[in-house]
């Protein structure tokens, strides 16, 4: 899987469960399981781990200030402000983080920041970022060993072995990454969805007599069927596309499609005869999903105007119920745009989950591995006082820390309830009727980002999901039956590094499919469809992709290896 569509999976996941840290709409993140339960002393990854009084960071909690840049210029609810999340952290650590978004461009604005050597105190950065390369080999950052054995010896005890072994490089580990998943998550908490679904408007579903849904060719009939009652309404409604940022797919919503069109398409990459590891783009069932796409548009069902929509233009026709299908991550959809829907326009145009697609005959299937990690926690050169950040991530990563972060103070936030957290009545229904509120005065899962996997919260999650959100747990339910554990095949990290002739090659392959795709959606003919994909291969050829696919390759062996499959 490329980096961004690791980014994409993680994504996926992380909205999932946020209802019990209760999900907000940052587009990305399930907040990450839980642990042990704040008395216990035990962590959740690794066995024993220190009492928490014997904790590095409780020895110095004077007032303290680091910068920290964070990857991903959507992320305003991160930013720390007078949040009870945030004045909680800084309450017990005497740490506020001075939290900086890109203004622009995230990647001109980290190669710039690079470039100039102009770094702030920390960054969030996806750690399989081409950018990772030039920060660790020019020595713009620490590694977490030589921090954590000098100032915070009691935190190695604390991570998680497994952890460790994957995400170290040349024998150091030189993040902490953010949202780290055990393997018993896939079948505990919240139940996963790692694609973004589709959903149909339910008046609509209802005024077409409420047909079964089952099939791309159902699909199909039911959008013609509610162009012709309501001509107004755009049939279809998928977020903004853009390859460098949402990867190969294009558009986030398209993975529900291409897992449907092509449900074996990450085994189906991997040519072991060859050597290689095949773009999708030479995959038939991933081709076909955009063909799909272009029958869409061919029989006006597609808006060629969402080609080049900015995700804001989406949102809004999506919060005016604009659209008869339309896409977004689960818990977005129930959690921030029906609330909204329903209370300015009515609960008859709230949406409604369609079930996975079959596509030629087959059952779609959405590829859920144990999550690496989604962002990374780097400790720059330029920081003044390493020892102080690496002690705060230390309380950041502990139970203490992870409680503080998701729930706050228990009596006052929060209450234990057979044995699980759970927020006060009035903070749990703010959560689920107004999160733009909820994110604002509280920033639970906002705060620390080093959330880290636990049975706890886990456990916590479910439970209110299934309580407050019954819809959206069912929703769910109904659609993790299609996913598979895809850990073993070895494809989270395929992306060139960044400083090889490859990772060129594969900017300019990145940059040909970007331009391609609106010349398929929108082609007039299958003819002109095939001839626009013939050319866009040749293309990708002659700029060298082949060379990309073996190291791609190499890529997925080093995967595998890091995991101990081979």
């Amino acid at each position: 899987m490329q980096g961004k569509e690791l980014k994409t999976l993680a994504a996926a996941m992380i909205a999932v469960a946020l209802l019990a840290g209760c999900s907000s709409n940052k587009s990305n993140e399930e907040a990450s399981s839980g642990g042990p339960s704040p008395s216990s002393s035990a962590s959740a990854a690794s066995g024993d781990a220190p009492q928490a009084n014997e904790l590095s960071w409780k020895k110095d909690t004077s007032p303290f200030k680091f910068t920290q840049y964070f990857y991903g210029n959507w992320g305003s609810a991160y930013i720390w402000k007078d949040q009870y999340a945030m004045k909680l952290a800084t309450e017990k650590t005497g740490v506020t983080v001075d939290r900086k978004l890109a203004t622009g461009s995230d990647d001109d604005y980290l190669n710039t920041m690079i470039a100039s050597g102009d770094l702030p105190d920390s960054i969030m950065l996806d750690w399989n970022n081409p950018a990772v390369t030039k920060l660790i080999k020019n020595g713009m950052v620490y590694s977490m060993d030589e921090l954590i054995d000098k100032y915070a010896p009691e935190f190695k005890s604390m991570l998680d072995p497994d952890m460790v072994k994957y995400h170290s490089i040349d024998g150091k580990l030189w993040y902490l990454p953010n949202e780290y998943e055990t393997q018993d998550r896939l079948t505990s908490g919240v139940p996963i969805v790692p694609v973004r679904p589709w959903f149909i408007r339910s008046d609509i579903y209802k005024a077409i007599g409420s047909p079964k849904i089952e099939t791309t060719d159902d699909l199909m009939n039911a959008l013609k069927a509610a162009k012709a009652k309501f001509p107004d309404i755009s049939p279809v409604g998928l977020e903004f596309f853009d390859v460098s940022k949402n990867g190969f797919g294009g558009s986030l919503s398209m993975d529900y499609l291409i897992d449907s069109f092509s449900p074996h398409l990450l085994e189906e990459r991997v040519k072991d005869d060859q050597q290689i590891v095949e773009y999708p783009m030479r995959n038939k069932g991933f081709i076909d999903a955009f063909r799909y796409l272009n029958q869409l548009y061919r029989n006006g069902l597609f808006d060629p105007q969402l080609l080049i929509y900015k995700q804001e233009q989406y949102e809004e026709k999506l919060y005016g119920a604009k659209y008869a299908v339309a896409s977004q991550y689960m818990n977005n959809m129930y959690t921030t745009y029906n609330p909204k829907i329903e209370s300015t326009i009515g609960k008859d145009q709230t949406y409604t989950v369609l079930d996975g697609l079959k596509a030629n005959g087959q059952d779609p299937r959405y590829p859920a591995s144990r999550l690496m990690g989604w962002q990374g926690f780097f400790i720059t050169k330029q920081a003044k006082d390493p020892g102080r950040i690496i002690r705060f991530a230390e309380y950041a990563w502990s139970d203490e820390g992870q409680m503080d972060m998701r729930y706050g103070k228990e009596g006052e936030t929060y209450d234990m309830v057979d044995g699980l957290p759970k927020y006060k009545p009035d903070i749990l229904q703010t959560a689920l009727k107004d999160h733009a509120t909820f994110d604002a005065k509280y920033g639970f899962q906002d705060s620390t980002l080093l959330w880290r996997a636990g049975k706890l919260w886990d456990d916590a999650a479910a439970r209110d999901l299934k309580e407050s959100q019954p819809e959206q747990y069912d929703a769910s339910q109904l659609l993790s039956k299609y996913d598979y554990d895809s850990y073993s095949l070895g494809m989270e990290n395929l992306t060139p590094d960044g400083s090889t002739p490859e990772a060129v090659i594969n900017e300019k392959v990145i940059d040909l499919w970007n331009k391609t795709i609106p010349k398929l959606v929108l082609s007039k003919s299958d003819d002109e469809f095939n001839n626009v994909y013939n050319n866009f291969i040749k293309q990708m050829d002659q700029v060298g992709a082949e060379k990309v696919e073996k190291v791609m390759y190499q890529l997925h062996l080093n995967d595998l290896q890091k995991k101990g499959l081979k």
